[in-house]
């Protein structure tokens, strides 16, 4: 007898509850808004995170570029003719620049020689 009165208890428990019926498609609406709205919050993110990526590496090339350019002119100051002949004198290296019936000028090349073609004005060392 006790077990037939747990089981009243139990139908009338389950007949008391109040169940609010849920549309299943607005809950899958609710759920798809939610995870688009995420997805375009983490994009956002990651297009601003790479934009300042971009903007470092900008920054980082134009220094370098800089740096090129006054490394270039250092170097072109460097290997001027006085320049180059002052170094010589300083380290007492017993050289001297070229003479020109010693000197061999390289012209453009030529494709179908497959060859560089002599400058021509002056003479090739023989």
């Amino acid at each position: 007898m006790a077990a037939k009165k747990r089981k009243t208890t139990k139908r009338k428990m389950k007949q008391n509850q109040v169940q609010v019926p849920f549309p299943v498609l607005l809950a899958n609406v609710l759920v798809l808004v939610a995870v688009m709205g995420l997805s375009y919050m983490w994009l956002c993110s990651r297009c601003d995170a790479l934009g300042r990526d971009i903007k470092a590496k900008e920054a980082e090339l134009a220094q370098a570029q800089k740096r090129l350019v006054n490394e270039q002119d250092r170097w072109s100051t460097i290997t001027s003719p006085a320049n180059l002949e002052r170094a010589i004198k300083r380290h007492r290296l017993k050289m001297s620049m070229p003479e020109l019936n010693r000197v061999v000028e390289v012209g453009h090349w030529d494709v179908t020689a497959r060859t560089a073609m002599n400058g021509g004005s002056r003479r090739s060392v023989q």
